[in-house]
């Protein structure tokens, strides 16, 4: 039924050294000798028919063929290694967590110093997401951080409700401080990253029309959003999550707005974790980490 799976070995000899980028250290963590994890390799290669790293005297790089095949594999045993963990009762000794990369960038990476100072005992694995839908299963994660609470086979826990605001450069922001906003919206590019709407939203509360001709640049990611307005290339929307450490910084400014002017366009942020897993002790203790600063 599969004639197309290699060894395990092999797989595992391959996983750990593209993971390392080093086959002694793939075979210290193998309990083997570097001579097996390279022969190993080796074997993968024959059988695939294809070379999977490209080695240049005592560097080691993945190859076009494995920089494709790396990431399925490594998903592949992240899979089986939670799931066998769960067949059997127990913790596999890995808390995996799935955010979005904005949110891990602008938010989670700065503070992980803190949490694994409080939590040495929990080996914390992060994990990109790209869609808006997150599937722990398909992602091969324990817990996530998610702005969708529609899955019932999930438990879902509120961290917070973020409100979007416009930004833009300090240096933007000195030419129209003392417009109205509405004449500085109306003056200036405004940077789209895919909520076009939010923008309708806004124009709406300020009782104008967003002319069809109006400048707009649009990014794919929030990320490029951010770094276009922190470059005085127009106006973007953002939440305080994404854009407090830049505007902290003095790279951003946060246009005010009235009570009135507020387009009461709202983010939502949840910790989730599937239902039958959430007493386990170190999930409970990354969700309880994660709420609480949330609310400092």
């Amino acid at each position: 039924m599969y004639n197309n799976l290699p060894p395990l070995k092999t797989l595992r000899a391959f996983e750990a050294t593209a993971r390392q980028m080093s086959f002694s250290l793939a075979a210290k963590e193998l309990f083997v000798t570097q001579s097996a994890v390279s022969h190993q390799v080796r074997n993968l290669e024959q059988f695939l028919g294809k070379k999977l790293f490209v080695r240049q005297g005592k560097s080691l790089s993945l190859s076009s063929a494995g920089l494709a095949y790396f990431p399925v594999i490594q998903r592949i045993f992240n899979i089986l290694d939670v799931t066998s963990a769960k067949t059997m009762g127990r913790s596999s000794g890995i808390t995996r967590l799935a955010v979005h990369s904005s949110f891990a960038l602008k938010w989670l990476v700065p503070r992980l110093p803190e949490f694994r100072k409080l939590y040495p005992h929990i080996d914390l694995r992060i994990s990109m997401v790209t869609k808006i839908e997150v599937d722990l299963d398909l992602l091969a994660v324990d817990c996530a951080i998610s702005i969708r609470n529609d899955n019932p086979q999930y438990h879902f826990n509120h961290l917070q409700s973020e409100e979007w605001f416009p930004i833009c450069s300090p240096e933007l922001y000195e030419t129209f401080e003392r417009l109205p906003l509405a004449e500085a919206l109306l003056s200036f590019p405004l940077l789209d990253g895919g909520y076009q709407n939010e923008w309708r939203r806004l124009f709406d509360r300020l009782k104008l029309e967003l002319p069809k001709d109006h400048e707009m640049h649009y990014f794919s990611h929030v990320i490029l959003l951010q770094q276009a307005a922190i470059e005085g290339q127009g106006i973007a929307l953002s939440t305080s999550v994404l854009a407090d450490a830049d505007i902290q910084a003095g790279r951003l400014m946060r246009i005010p707005l009235t009570l009135e002017e507020s387009p009461e366009i709202f983010t939502h942020f949840y910790f989730c974790c599937q239902k039958e897993r959430r007493n386990e002790t170190d999930i409970q203790a990354l969700e309880f980490w994660l709420k609480q600063e949330f609310t400092q």
